[in-house]
């Protein structure tokens, strides 16, 4: 076989070797997705609660609304932390695929720094759904004290 052949069925390796990173951009994107849609309805309930809070007068009413705005204030910030490590991670694997193809075209062994920025990406990936999941866990504490509820009439 000549060269090209080779250089051609070498870079085809490559790209398999790329696409299993590819799949790892797609889940985190669908992770950023669910964690937009989490962040968007804490906001909505946030606003809901602060016009709430500009008309009522009731002192104990208002102590109920301020404790419910400071577990969403936490939730927004586990959300945030969960968003950002995420967006890391998606850029260190882009960096994996990117890297992959210069090792190669430029025949340079950048094996430990490819293997250090997946390492990276799934720490930062780790650390995002542990951030996910103490979200999680500040939302059924919130309905388990009944603040969520607090405000509704269960007999309508």
């Amino acid at each position: 076989m000549n060269n090209e052949v080779i250089n051609i069925l070498t870079m085809a390796k490559v790209i398999q070797t790329a696409v299993a990173p590819v799949f790892l951009i797609t889940g985190i994107a669908a992770t950023l997705g669910v964690l937009s849609n989490r962040l968007a309805r804490i906001t909505d309930r946030a606003r809901q609660l602060e016009r709430k809070l500009k008309v009522s007068i009731d002192e104990v009413f208002n102590l109920s609304l301020t404790t419910e705005l400071r577990a969403l204030l936490k939730r927004s910030r586990c959300i945030h932390i969960a968003f950002s490590l995420s967006v890391l991670s998606a850029l260190l694997v882009c960096a994996v695929v990117m890297l992959l193809f210069l090792s190669h075209i430029q025949s340079i062994n950048l094996g430990v720094t490819i293997g250090s920025c997946f390492v990276g990406a799934m720490a930062l990936l780790i650390c995002a759904f542990m951030s996910l999941l103490g979200e999680v866990f500040l939302a059924t504490r919130s309905m388990r004290r009944g603040m969520i509820f607090a405000d509704i009439d269960i007999n309508d």
